[in-house]
């Protein structure tokens, strides 16, 4: 039989084996629990320097000039949170430190007459421990570095990537510090970034490589667009928004609207195709020219009201006809052949006193004549002279 004694020594080891486990992991727990707050306060810190040194790439574009001239090779010019606030590159309430108290600026040194080398880097506050300022690195990516106590005059690059001098820069923070090289960020600032500014003795740094996709965005506000080859408009239309329109340059012609009538030739010149120029009306305000026929498609029926005095077309068999007047008070038009007319004047002469009466030509009669002998020396006075009118 088994005392209790005994019993009751077994249950005290069982104890204390479970409190050890326990023990451990509750310590587990609180390590992990350390290490997981550790990891958010790195990924934060690469946050806010990412944040800086996107800013700083906008900064160095758009004053690249002026940075260019103010830096140099190892008197940087220096670019502060605040002033890139106070420029509208961050935005108001951007802290200037890290979550760490370290202090993020901006450095830009000159490296050639037209070149520029570029890192944002850390300074002051606490000194992160190696496996941090690594880790923060990494989340950087490529541009990535930190200041290692292996190397404390010397900006490492995350995973041996790239080194960077601290004396070039005339600063060293000391270990335990990060960095982001921005001329890793897109390439060399000088060669890679298209520039918004005018920088002096340097147009290729406002010049593309490559086409522009616009995504379906506007191009705004443009003074002069100038192309060496075609402009394409797939479903668009090329709009004039005043009194202009297309011009050639060369020649001086073209073709714009002035009015809410016309379209019409720039400096009055000629219009020219080999092709049909078709329209309701065609008015010239000088002469025609036809250089071959001209070719009337309408038809008429002779005698029948017309709309316009001296207008032409023709009949079934291709004769003229033009709309003329009835009357002297032209109250009436009618189409009329061309090759006729309403009246003839006729004459007719008799001699030894006799007199005569003028004869009119088939389908006109005598509308009226008169007639006198002779009366001078230039005349017979035995001759007699006669003058009727022949009407239709």
């Amino acid at each position: 039989m088994t005392s209790k004694r005994k019993q009751a020594g077994f249950f005290t080891i069982d104890a204390l084996f479970g409190l050890m486990v326990l023990a451990i992991m509750l310590s587990l727990a609180g390590w992990w629990m350390f290490s997981f707050s550790n990891q958010q306060d790195y990924r934060i810190a690469a946050e806010h320097q990412r944040a800086v040194a996107d800013a700083f790439a906008k900064y160095l574009k758009d004053n690249y000039a002026v940075v260019l001239t103010n830096a140099g090779p190892t008197t940087p010019v220096q670019v502060t949170v605040d002033m890139m606030q106070n420029t509208n590159y961050l935005p108001a309430g951007f802290s200037s430190t890290n979550g760490f108290g370290q202090t993020v600026v901006g450095l830009a040194r000159r490296l050639n007459a037209n070149q520029l080398e570029a890192i944002v880097i850390t300074s002051g506050g606490q000194v992160i421990p190696e496996l941090g300022i690594r880790t923060i690195a990494e989340h950087l990516g490529g541009p990535g570095g930190f200041i290692s106590a292996l190397k404390p005059g010397v900006i490492q690059g995350v995973r041996g990537g790239w080194e960077v001098v601290l004396s070039n820069y005339g600063i060293n923070p000391g270990q335990g510090h990060t960095a982001s090289a921005l001329f890793l960020m897109d390439g060399d600032l000088a060669n890679d970034y298209l520039y918004r500014n005018a920088v002096p003795g340097h147009p290729e740094y406002n010049q593309m490589n490559t086409a522009i996709d616009m995504g379906g965005n506007d191009i705004n506000n443009a003074r002069t667009i100038t192309s060496t080859s075609d402009i394409t408009s797939k479903d668009g239309w090329f709009r004039s928004q005043n009194d202009t329109g297309w011009m050639n340059e060369k020649w001086g012609g073209g073709i714009y609207q002035s009015d809410a009538d016309w379209v019409r030739v720039l400096n009055d010149k000629g219009l020219l195709t080999g092709g049909k120029i078709r329209g309701g009306t065609l008015q010239a305000d000088g002469r025609v020219t036809v250089g071959e026929y001209l070719d009337i498609e309408s038809t008429a029926v002779e005698g029948l009201a017309c709309p316009k005095i001296g207008i032409q077309s023709k009949n079934n068999l291709g004769a003229p006809l033009t709309c003329q007047c009835l009357t002297p008070s032209c109250q009436s038009v009618v189409w009329k052949n061309s090759a006729t007319t309403d009246f003839l004047v006729t004459n007719c002469v008799m001699n030894n006193w006799q007199s005569c009466v003028p004869g009119c030509p088939t389908g006109y009669s005598l509308k009226s004549y008169s007639g006198v002998y002779g009366q001078n020396s230039s005349y017979f006075a035995d001759r007699f002279y006669g003058v009727g009118v022949c009407v239709k």
